[in-house]
């Protein structure tokens, strides 16, 4: 068997000095194990002398890494394919940064993994986790600019139904120990130098631009315009597979608001104060894209359910306001929404950012319709036209699903009439109408002749009205077993003459008898 490194897995073909590098790049991000006895390949090639092996990595790691870190590195002997292998597991630190006492801390003695790949780490990484160490957070530190107002953080609050006063600062964390404003204060204040972009294109080039809006002043006020001008250019198509019109927006709304919450909440304020959070619309898909990659997890952890705020605060902040329903709930909500779509969510975090990319439900499966356009099949069309969409699986899974019900039902009724002529003679094949009216054959080919009166197919309709309370042009063409142009001529001439009504538009329009005739028939 064929083994493969990853983020969280090694291999070594036996201990060597370079072991401590991967054990401080596990121990600096969220754990891991190295393999001694697997190469470079993923071939088992096992160890000679286990009791050698390991006490070879306990005296590297005892000896190169610092702080210490034993308490946080089990070493274990394990049998695979028949070979003896030593699996080195390393957990996370509480010390972060873990670095080489031979080089200090600088990046030739502080390593991280970007992929199954053991790296140098960036020195304001390196800074970064040397703060944290400290409890020295962005959000407590001073903020720069101490002469603050909060009006539009007041009004906010106000319109949740929650009190920001003086007195509630300190609990809110928008007051350092000193009583100075904190940069939690910074951010939610009118004066908060961080701002966010958004921008709407018709294309995936990011060539046919449509519209745009920057963000400024307080985070709570960004996040208002920036959701609401995002939820303007969410388009809302109606399809229509059958007698039933169904709503469909490009994005779901919980997706819209979640992808935001992440951008403002979960960004590196902290060395950022020229990059604005972008977020951009193109044709098949929506980006969130903030400064600062993934906070002390990986990928997989963040899409189900595992939670490292870097702005432990601030997300706080946001949950008192009602926004937030639940720590590490953001990320997961968005890929379940996705996943009953049949599509999916991902994330992009390469170097310092982290990018969210939603894909749009209607334009993604559809490849002739944009933004502002649909040079496909009508989703108002006929049996034709949503044929043509199914082969092109262009559909969304709601409309697909009623879709699939419609033409099971038309097919049944298909044969159940193809059933009912091959047992009656071709000439004289009645059709069964409601109330014992029955139609032949022959009846239907004298309506259609020119000067001929529908009279009988008139009064079949006025009875099937009566038993369905309403019906549509295809529900009468089946009943009548008719073609098109001879039911809509039938239909027409009742709607004429006031004995049909005609209610709605295109797809959705519906016939149901006059008020008179329905008095007149219970009457009689």
């Amino acid at each position: 068997m064929e083994y493969r490194e990853t983020e969280r897995i090694e291999f070594k073909r036996t201990a060597n000095e370079r072991i401590a590098k991967t054990v401080i790049a596990f121990a600096n991000g969220t754990g891991g194990d190295i393999y001694i006895g697997i190469d470079d390949f993923g071939q088992v090639a096992g160890v000679d002398d286990i009791d050698g092996e390991m006490l070879k990595v306990s005296s590297l790691v005892h000896d190169a890494v610092c702080p210490p870190l034993m308490q946080f590195v089990h070493i274990e002997p394990i049998e695979l394919e028949g070979r003896d292998v030593v699996r080195v597991s390393v957990e996370a630190g509480d010390e972060k940064p873990y670095y080489l006492a031979s080089k200090g801390l600088v990046p030739a003695g502080v390593f991280t993994r970007l992929g199954p790949a053991t790296v140098p780490m960036g020195r304001r990484d390196i800074r970064r986790m040397i703060r944290e160490a400290d409890d020295d957070f962005f959000e407590t530190r001073h903020a720069r600019v101490q002469d603050l107002t909060f009006e539009t953080a007041r009004r906010v609050f106000r319109e949740h139904g929650v009190e920001l006063s003086p007195e509630r600062y300190r609990a809110l964390g928008m007051l350092a120990r000193d009583g100075f404003y904190s940069n939690l204060a910074l951010l939610i204040s009118d004066q908060n130098p961080y701002t966010l972009r958004c921008a709407v294109f018709n294309d995936d080039a990011g060539t046919e631009f449509l519209n745009r809006i920057e963000c400024e002043g307080s985070v709570l006020g960004q996040y208002e315009q920036a959701l609401g001008f995002l939820r303007l250019a969410n388009n809302l198509r109606s399809y229509f597979p059958s007698n039933t019109r169904i709503d469909q927006r490009d994005y779901p709304d919980d997706a819209l608001r979640e992808g935001m919450l992440n951008a403002i909440i979960h960004r590196d304020y902290d060395e950022s104060r020229c990059v604005p959070t972008l977020v951009k619309m193109y044709r098949t898909e929506l980006s969130f894209t903030s400064f600062g990659g993934l906070f002390g997890i990986t990928a997989h952890q963040a899409i189900t359910r595992e939670s490292s705020p870097r702005n432990p605060r601030l997300l706080a902040l946001f949950g008192r306001l009602g926004e937030v329903e639940a720590y590490g709930s953001g990320l997961p909500k968005i890929w379940k929404l996705y996943e009953r779509e049949g599509l999916r969510a991902r994330i992009e975090a390469e170097g310092s950012f982290f990018t969210l990319v939603l894909p749009n439900i209607n334009t993604a499966r559809n490849p002739l319709m944009s933004l502002t356009a649909n040079d496909g099949p009508d989703l108002r069309g006929g049996q034709e036209a949503f044929d043509e969409l199914v082969a092109m699986g262009a559909l969304p899974a709601r409309v697909k699903e009623a879709y699939d019900r419609a033409r099971a039902e038309r097919l049944a009724l298909d044969r159940t009439q193809a059933e009912a002529r091959a047992a009656t003679p071709a000439a004289r094949a009645p059709v069964a109408g409601p109330a014992g009216i029955r139609i032949t054959r022959a009846e239907r080919v004298a309506a259609e002749a020119p000067g001929t009166g529908p009279g009988r197919l008139e009064r079949f309709l006025v009875s099937f009205a009566l038993e369905r309370g309403e019906f549509s042009r295809e529900e009468a063409q089946r009943a009548l077993d008719a073609g098109r142009d001879t039911t809509l001529k039938v239909i027409n001439g009742m709607v004429a003459s006031g004995a049909l009504v005609k209610t709605g538009r295109a797809r959705a329009t519906r016939y149901r008898v006059s008020d008179d005739l329905r008095r007149a028939g219970d009457a009689g």
